[in-house]
């Protein structure tokens, strides 16, 4: 007897079970919604277009915009080197690109962007390094246009 009420038991599970499966199948479905990221990662895309930021006007703005001379590399300190130093220091930040993705070079990205995080530590080290006396003049210093 005790066989037969565990056989009925699973029989109606079964059947439930495939009525479920049923009854969701012919459910009408919601429409799929796009991957949209992280909610962060929207909001901060958000905040750069709202602010005008390079990166996101970076497919707006053509190459030689990107590569316009700057003359000062906005958020640094350069009082502390001599005019030489500070040229020489102008004359690389115009050279380098930023690794950010907006497609300007470190001065460019620091006028347009001054929060990005990519420029900043990159301008730092070429500070430290312009300071240290370690960038020769030469190739690889961008000419004043």
């Amino acid at each position: 007897m005790r066989t037969l009420w565990i056989g009925a038991v699973a029989v109606v599970a079964l059947v439930v079970a495939i009525s479920a499966g049923v009854w969701q199948a012919r459910r009408p479905r919601a429409p799929a919604r796009a991957d949209l990221g992280a909610p962060g990662d929207s909001i901060a895309q958000a905040l750069r277009q709202a602010r005008g930021d390079s990166a996101a006007r970076a497919s707006s703005v053509d190459s030689e915009d990107k590569s316009r001379w700057v003359n000062e590399v906005k958020g640094f300190d350069v009082s502390v080197l001599t005019p030489v130093r500070r040229e020489q220091f102008v004359r690389f930040a115009n050279a380098e690109r930023c690794t950010c993705g907006c497609g300007y070079t470190l001065a460019g990205c620091r006028s347009y962007d001054p929060t990005c995080p990519v420029s900043e530590p990159r301008v730092q080290k070429l500070l430290d390094s312009v300071r240290a006396g370690l960038y020769p003049s030469g190739p690889g210093a961008a000419a004043r246009r």
